[in-house]
């Protein structure tokens, strides 16, 4: 018998998500309150759910993938949300990005339905969904994990089990964030060193993709970022919401991160600059006009 999933948030990485557990012969049903978000599934088999609970209905394992924490917890235990429709024995994976604690608190209200509760956070843009190039980290009850991992291993080429203890998977993306976000910084610092002391751009690139700097960043974006070009994968308004949670979950542990916080500085100029659905490589463009070379 085929996995059934409901799928909230049909956005650009929820929908890669319904795409490819379609073509692994799952029954999906997914929710969006925009109608644009099922034009992709034109002629796909893909159930068009009436709300969070319709997706639900039935369903062994619901995915939400969605913009931030509040627009989760209003999906999952608001009116006609998630909790609503789903039946005891169920799974939830929350596959956004999102504060440890707040998956803490939303296993405990999901528990008290008899449904487990994983955060499954994933590592990747748009681009690395639309071809299956993602990670995707999980926490909860191993049980629950077992149970969905058919449908995780159908979105990306890497599933990792974190731990049992809910909110540690979204502790793990937040330092994959933080990391990811300083590569950036750092190639967009070296890249216009390079541009402006005449190195060509072809050169740079190769050499620095072949050695000891190399890097998914430049791997990825590389050619992008040279040509100017930076199409909302991961734009300016994710990665700031990305950031802000990051920051605050170091408070709550007492860890420095000062890097984190320039950066936010960095990308806030970019939304300042009314850049906010850039990709967050775009903050190139201030290093650019930095050195006088934009």
């Amino acid at each position: 018998m085929s996995m059934k999933v409901g799928v909230v948030g049909l956005g650009v990485m929820g929908g890669a998500f319904s795409g490819h557990m379609l073509d692994a012969g799952m029954e999906v049903a997914g929710y969006d309150p925009l109608d644009a978000m099922y034009e992709k599934f034109e002629g796909r088999n893909l159930r068009r759910a009436s709300s969070p609970a319709d997706a639900a209905d039935g369903a062994d394992l619901v995915m939400t993938s969605l913009p931030n924490y509040r627009v989760v917890g209003e999906a999952v235990t608001g009116e006609g949300g998630v909790l609503a429709g789903i039946s005891s024995g169920g799974i939830i994976a929350d596959m956004s990005t999102v504060p440890p604690k707040f998956s803490k608190e939303m296993a405990e209200k999901a528990a008290e339905k008899g449904v487990s509760w994983l955060d499954c956070p994933v590592s990747g843009v748009g681009k690395q969904a639309a071809v299956k190039d993602l990670v995707v980290m999980a926490a909860g009850p191993r049980a629950a994990f077992d149970k969905a991992k058919p449908a995780f291993d159908a979105i990306g080429k890497k599933t990792v089990f974190v731990s049992e203890q809910n909110g540690l998977a979204a502790q793990l993306k937040l330092v994959v964030n933080l990391v990811l976000f300083i590569n950036m910084a750092g190639a967009c610092e070296g890249l216009t060193l390079g541009l402006k002391a005449g190195i060509p751009e072809d050169v740079m690139l190769e050499t620095l993709c072949s050695g000891a700097a190399g890097s998914n960043v430049l791997d990825v974006r590389g050619k992008d970022m040279l040509a100017g070009n930076f199409p909302e994968s991961g734009p300016i308004w994710i990665v700031l919401k990305d950031l802000e949670c990051a920051i605050d979950s170091a408070k709550d542990l007492d860890v420095p991160v000062p890097l984190g916080g320039l950066l936010e500085h960095f990308f806030m100029a970019q939304r300042s600059k009314g850049r906010q659905h850039e990709d967050g490589s775009s903050i190139f463009r201030i290093y650019q006009e930095l050195a006088n070379i934009a």
